[in-house]
Formats: C-alpha cells, sequence, structure tokens
C-alpha cells in the first residue's frame, strides 16, 4: 500500500470503563479460574501475572457502559443508521437464542441500527473486524459513511473458559468508535492484514500431542515472519516514529518479537501484570493507554492473535483534523522502520 490512506475509516474515540473494575491478585483466582497454588506461581514466573480485573456487573451490565459512552461519541448521537458489532471469543455466554445483543443496542437507542457478532478468531476478533471493515470500504464520499462501533468484553465466567495456558482471561469491557465525531486523538486506517494457521484451528488445550507441540516449535517464527511480511508491504507508508502495541498476551513470545525487531524502545505494552489478557478489548485498550499517555506516536501497529491460529495487524496514523475527511499522502519510508527511540515508551 504506496498511494494515499484509506480515508473512510477513522477510530474516532475508545469508551472503556469507568468504575475501572477490580484487580484481583492471581492467588485468590482459585474458584473463578480453576487454580492452584503451583499454578498461580508459575503465570507470576512465566507470565508477569500479579493480578486479573474483574467487574461486578454481569454481562449486560458490564457492556452496556462503555455502549453508552461511545454513543454519545457520534456526532448525531446514533440517530443515524450505523452498525454495531460485537467481537466475542466464547459463543454461548451471550444468550443469543434471546436475542441478547438486539436488545443491548435497543436500549442504548440503537434500534435502527444493524448488530451481530463476529466470533471466528477468538482474542484477534476487533483487529479482524477492522480488516473486514477496510475491505468493504472504499466507496462513497465521507457524508455517506455510516457509523460503526466496535463492542467487545466478556465475563470469564469459568475455569474452563477463564484460563490459557499463557494468561488468564480478564473482564474489561471496551467500545470504539468508527466515523464518529471528529476528535483531537483520532486515529485514521491506514492498513491491516489476517493470517490464519489452519492445521491448528482448535483450541491447544484439545489439540492431540502431535499438534500442540508442532504449534509450540512454529508459533513464534510465524508470528514474526507474518509481521515482517506485514512491514515489508506497507514500507512506503510506515512513520520513522512508528510505535509498536501488541496484547496482552503471552509475555515471552511478545518479547522475542520485540527482540526480533529491535523494538525494545518502540513498544507500548498494556498492563499485563496487573490487568491480564482482555480477550478482544487488548489493542483497544492499550491504545487508548497510549493516546491518553501523551507520548508522541503519530503511528501505531496494533497486532492481536487469536485461536485458529489467527494473526491479526492494523495500522494506524494520528489524524490531522483539518484532513480527518480527506486523503493523506504517503509518508515517506522503506524496508524496516528505524529503531529510534520514542521518548516516553519502553
Amino acid at each position: 500500500m504506496n498511494g494515499p490512506m484509506n480515508a473512510s475509516i477513522r477510530l474516532s474515540h475508545i469508551a472503556v470503563s469507568q468504575d475501572g473494575g477490580q484487580k484481583v491478585p492471581v492467588s485468590e483466582l482459585g474458584g473463578s479460574h480453576g487454580l492452584t497454588v503451583a499454578s498461580a506461581k508459575m503465570y507470576d514466573r512465566f507470565f508477569g501475572l500479579q493480578s486479573v480485573m474483574r467487574q461486578s456487573g454481569d454481562q449486560t451490565e458490564m457492556l452496556a457502559a462503555v455502549l453508552r459512552d461511545a454513543v454519545a461519541q457520534l456526532s448525531d448521537g446514533g440517530q443515524r443508521p450505523g452498525m454495531l458489532v460485537y467481537c466475542k471469543t466464547q459463543t454461548h455466554n451471550t444468550l443469543s437464542d434471546q436475542n441478547w445483543l438486539r436488545r443491548l443496542a435497543d436500549a442504548q437507542g440503537l434500534a435502527h441500527w444493524e448488530v451481530l457478532g463476529l466470533s471466528m478468531t477468538s482474542c484477534a476478533s476487533a483487529l479482524v473486524a477492522l480488516h473486514f471493515l477496510e475491505a468493504c470500504s472504499g466507496a462513497g464520499g465521507a457524508a455517506e459513511r455510516a457509523p460503526v462501533i466496535l463492542l467487545t468484553g466478556e465475563k470469564a465466567f469459568h475455569p474452563s473458559v477463564a484460563r490459557l495456558t499463557v494468561g488468564l482471561l480478564a473482564e474489561v469491557p471496551a467500545a470504539a468508535v468508527l466515523n464518529g465525531a471528529p476528535d483531537p486523538g483520532a486515529w485514521q486506517l491506514r492498513a491491516t492484514d489476517v493470517h490464519h494457521l489452519p492445521r491448528f484451528h482448535i483450541n491447544p488445550e484439545a489439540m492431540s500431542a502431535e499438534d500442540r507441540s508442532a504449534l509450540q516449535e512454529v508459533y513464534t517464527p510465524a508470528l514474526i515472519d507474518f509481521v515482517r511480511r506485514f512491514l515489508d508491504r506497507h514500507a512506503g507508508v510506515l512513520d520513522p516514529e512508528m510505535v509498536f502495541v501488541p496484547h496482552n498476551l503471552n509475555r515471552p513470545v511478545t518479547e522475542a518479537l520485540i527482540r526480533a525487531f529491535d523494538w525494545q524502545h518502540r513498544s507500548y505494552r498494556g498492563d499485563v501484570a496487573g490487568t491480564g489478557h482482555a480477550y478482544c478489548s487488548d489493542p483497544l485498550l492499550n491504545l487508548d493507554a497510549l493516546t491518553q499517555s501523551g507520548a508522541p506516536a503519530p503511528q501505531v501497529l496494533l497486532l492481536a492473535a487469536g485461536t485458529g491460529v489467527t494473526f491479526a495487524a492494523c495500522l494506524l496514523d494520528r489524524a490531522r483534523p483539518e484532513a480527518s475527511d480527506q486523503e493523506v499522502p504517503a509518508r515517506p519510508g522503506a524496508g524496516q522502520p528505524d529503531t529510534r527511540p520514542a521518548p516516553g515508551l519502553s
């Protein structure tokens, strides 16, 4: 993508939980996550996990709060038809037989909006949704671009779905407003990509010993290769001060990836130790934290992975208010981004 940026998708606002939830120490998660004393120590030793975020409300209460905030950020308060996409990992906790998502939208004044859920790519679903929306965009002018809200966050309600070998699942809702009201902190979509390793389409906990061993061998090299190909493909638009923002999962793999590209000083990682892995919310939460920190970041590379195995990446440019609905010329650059440190990042 060496031409103009796709200006049809603007990430205008990220709504996050206002009450913040509660960070529960890993040692106290035996009942909800099925942890033994030994497994709790393992999560701390290998993945740096010390606590996991929990929400007091049920699924509807938890998501309604951030959805309400997201609707308030729409320029017309949601009067114009749009689309609500719930990006989820689990398929059995959303009461789909009771039209749960439709009722959630209606309660926030979105009865005229289309609603759908995306779950095929598990914790990569939010970035996969951006990839899908990018593929569908391009026709029509700025006035015709419908607003979209990506809603994320789930209840880790049972040990069988709350515990991963590489991290513990946290309850942190978020909502991204696309094509909403102009915002000084907005981001413009530059490029996306998704890649699957189809052999490993089932949860690792249910894999054969042979497949699990093969996955452990190829996972990190495949992820690094995916990122390298993404960088090569979009070399012409990479900013020298691009910041890497990964999800909150599998710290050793993330650190291996950062070392592979010498990104030690251009990475912004979320609160992995205190929050845990928040399903599809990770990229949104970490991007919002970066934005609120005020760190210099003209461009970010978001990365997430899910079962499938699915890798997803999204390159975002900081939107210029005067050009938010216009095409922005590509930045110069070629090959790998330079590794000059970005102040305030680690």
